[in-house]
């Protein structure tokens, strides 16, 4: 896509050009709104006309230039890639690779890769710490200081290169042009981050030669390239010969692994100060310091970024914790325990259990497909759509259509939830039971034998198909049953060896562990924290025991 680029105090900002005309000027109702005086409100404009963009001045008061030369009012002339454009004192720059598919361009910045371009090696030395230290040790040293001094508290990785460049213009004071160009992974492509002219009024494109930053990349050392322009050997480089550098220096900026993620280019024009193997070495060396600070504020910035995360995370669990209920019923007859344990962060599982009017306690739990962030945001609407479905029934039959048609609607794909709505009446002692998927309860009975629901009666998943015609039970609770509900946390919790702590435990273990419903989900908890013996949680962990208590 076109776009114009606006090239400001070594900085340049692009603007996409999609639709036409694009107004230039100094009314906020422009395209392009430019910061000048010397700027008319409507400057000039872009059109487009059979496939051909135009530019045509519109009057202003100092003047539409392109290339140099001054447009007549009302007249628009065609552009092509790589025009230069003046407003007043505003430069800008035409962009259209699409015009020369025979280059491959980055000119966010006026940095062109020539594909074709080559180069003589007029010298080479290998990069990785600070080079030879006995070439002008004390120019290393000033140099590393200068850079230190230069990036002391830059925190923002889009500030870095152009400090190292005005650094380094501080250093090697016959270089006229610099370039740095980055890559965010070995294999991603060189992007230019900044450039920079030591004459402001220049903003022509700096052609690097993509032979030369090949060889940096790959060999991870600095190049020299003496006199090029004079040279014969360049006759062929368009790249080099076309902008007539008599001297340039590549060198690579290598990670906290030794490996090139980015390179440093200077060139001079003045033949009379072509650059040496000892400025070599100290670039090399200054590079090397660059790289560091470079590097450095990645990391911060990457710690600075987890910090965040880490807090932004920190306050979800505390408002996911803050769904679940902070303490449950205290009813006579019976006693009630849960606890909750997520492998992250925030988790998908999910339990409640509450009043419902006097006589009735509502007991809810599920499992939500997945962990972590999508987990909770799931398990944060479940937990929302229980409590507002339940204030207004406590019939469970109508109770689970009406949440699971609601979870229904706008349901990320690939997203459910296992789970078991339960309504006991405290007058009866009767539980009414559906279950959406979820492994049954297991339910240990006063004589010490263990049972299950049937497998007949469990539906699918909550969240799957609206209007699912989900089977209701009915259970007596006698006096010492206590039923147990766990997530898949439990009997899939693996051990060291990745041996699972599986059902058949979860089933042998409470029909022999303690009939007191607190004591026997804590002890449970416990088996399996024993069992993984170290090995971190692969999933959430809930458990949930209730039952009857009396003679």
């Amino acid at each position: 896509m076109p776009r114009l680029v606006l090239l400001k105090e070594g900085q340049a900002t692009p603007y996409e050009l999609s639709e036409y005309p694009v107004r230039l000027g100094r009314h906020p109702d422009c395209t392009v709104q430019l910061d000048s005086n010397m700027v008319s409100r409507f400057h000039a404009q872009l059109v487009q006309s059979d496939d051909q963009i135009m530019l045509e001045d519109l009057g202003s008061g100092n003047g539409s230039f392109l290339n140099g030369k001054q447009l007549l009012a009302s007249t628009p002339s065609p552009l092509k890639n790589g025009d230069r454009i003046k407003l007043g004192p505003v430069k800008l720059r035409y962009e259209n690779e699409a015009e020369d598919d025979s280059r491959q361009l980055n000119m966010t910045i006026g940095v062109e890769l020539n594909e074709e371009a080559s180069s003589t090696i007029m010298g080479s030395a290998a990069a990785g710490g600070y080079g030879l230290l006995d070439v002008r040790p004390e120019d290393k040293l000033k140099g590393i200081l200068k850079i230190n001094k230069a990036l002391a508290g830059t925190v923002e990785i889009k500030n870095i290169s152009p400090r190292i460049l005005d650094t380094l213009f501080e250093i090697f004071p016959q270089a006229d042009r610099g370039s740095i160009l980055i890559r965010e992974s070995a294999s991603a492509p060189l992007i230019p981050v900044a450039q920079k002219h030591r004459d402001i009024s220049n903003d022509e494109t700096v052609r690097l030669s993509r032979t030369v930053l090949q060889r940096v990349l790959q060999e991870k050392a600095g190049i020299l390239s003496a006199d090029a322009a004079a040279d014969s050997r360049f006759s062929a480089s368009e790249s080099i010969s076309s902008l007539t550098i008599h001297s340039m220096m590549c060198v690579p900026m290598l990670d906290l692994n030794d490996e090139p993620f980015g390179v440093i280019n200077l060139d001079t024009q003045n033949p009379m100060k072509r650059f040496t193997d000892d400025d070599l070495q100290l670039l090399l060396a200054v590079a090397s310091q660059a790289a560091n600070s470079y590097e450095n504020a990645r990391l911060l910035v990457t710690y600075m970024a987890k910090e965040k995360q880490d807090k932004e995370m920190g306050i979800a669990r505390g408002v996911q914790h803050a769904l679940l209920p902070q303490e449950l019923p205290k009813i006579d007859g019976y006693e009630f325990f849960a606890s909750y344990d997520a492998a992250q962060a925030v988790g998908g599982d999910y339990f409640d259990c509450f009043l419902i009017g006097e006589d009735k306690v509502c007991v809810s739990f599920g499992d939500v497909a997945g962990k972590g962030v999508p987990g909770a945001l799931i398990m944060s609407r479940m937990a929302s759509v229980v409590q507002n479905t339940m204030s207004f029934t406590d019939d469970v039959s109508v109770a689970i259509h009406r949440i699971n048609d609601h979870m229904c609607h706008s349901m990320v794909e690939g997203r459910f939830v296992t789970y078991i709505l339960g309504v006991i009446d405290l007058n009866t002692n009767v539980i009414t039971l559906t279950n959406a998927g979820h492994m049954s309860p297991v339910i240990k009975k006063r004589d010490g034998s263990v049972e299950e629901f049937s497998d007949e009666i469990i539906g699918i998943p909550v969240g799957i198909m609206s209007g699912y015609p989900y089977e209701v039970v009915q259970r007596q609770i006698d006096p010492g049953d206590v039923f147990t509900l766990i997530t898949d946390g439990v009997d899939e919790a693996m051990d060291p060896d990745g041996d699972l702590y599986g059902k058949s435990r979860v089933i042998e273990f409470i029909k022999n562990g303690p009939r007191d419903p607190e004591q026997l989900g804590k002890e449970l908890l416990a088996d399996v924290r024993a069992h993984a013996n170290g090995r971190p949680q692969n999933d959430d962990i809930t458990i949930m025991v209730f039952g009857r208590t009396g003679s």
